[in-house]
């Protein structure tokens, strides 16, 4: 009995090796790709957005706002995946409540959820990382949205095929970027820091 057990955890172990082994040969340089193409781009965006005139706002709620314009336009990301759900309605005379034995309605219908969700979790993100920016610091703001869009657009496109990873890589990046300076800034700073000249106005 415990050798049977033995021998199927074994067998479970290998075939999870497999499979990572696999996923990282089909999807390995589709990662490489954006995460070289994200570096980049940020690169280029810390030196060279300065010069657009990037606003200097002390108050917290004004870098709130400010982020909350780029959400604007991310946000169109959201309005095209709806577009393409009811396209694809239109097109094929499907009832709202039915979504069975369809392949195109369930493809639009698996971009607008994830989409929705990339989009959540990247403004999240991003808002609470305005709220604990210096001042003079806010290029980052667009930078960071020009990834998400950049990476949703990609990911949308690829939605069947392995190099669809190349967008969830940059749409990971730009998420977890902004997270993590979220929590440098929070935990360096402390989470009264950058509040003080907070306005409501």
């Amino acid at each position: 009995m415990a050798f049977s057990s033995t021998t199927t955890s074994s067998s479970r172990a290998n075939d999870t090796a497999r499979t990572i082994e696999f996923e990282l040969k089909q999807n390995g340089p589709y990662i490489l790709a954006g995460l070289g193409v994200s570096g980049g781009l940020l690169l280029l965006a810390n030196r060279n957005i300065p010069a657009i005139g990037i606003p200097i706002l002390s108050s917290a709620a004004d870098r709130v706002a400010y982020a909350l314009r780029w959400t604007g336009l991310e946000g169109i990301s959201m309005v095209t995946a709806i577009w393409c759900v009811i396209g694809v309605r239109s097109k094929y005379g499907i009832e709202p409540t039915s979504s069975e034995g369809n392949h195109h309605l369930q493809i639009t219908q698996r971009i607008l959820s994830n989409t929705t969700e990339s989009f959540l979790a990247f403004t999240a993100a991003k808002l609470a990382l305005a709220s604990v920016l210096e001042a003079n610091n806010l290029r980052i703001i667009p930078a960071l949205s020009g990834l998400f869009i950049l990476g949703r657009y990609t990911f949308d496109a690829a939605i069947n095929h392995p190099s669809r990873t190349f967008g969830y890589t940059i749409n990971a990046v730009a998420t977890f970027t902004a997270y993590g300076l979220f929590l440098y800034k929070l935990f360096s700073g402390g989470i009264h820091a950058n509040l003080l000249p907070f306005s409501l106005r």
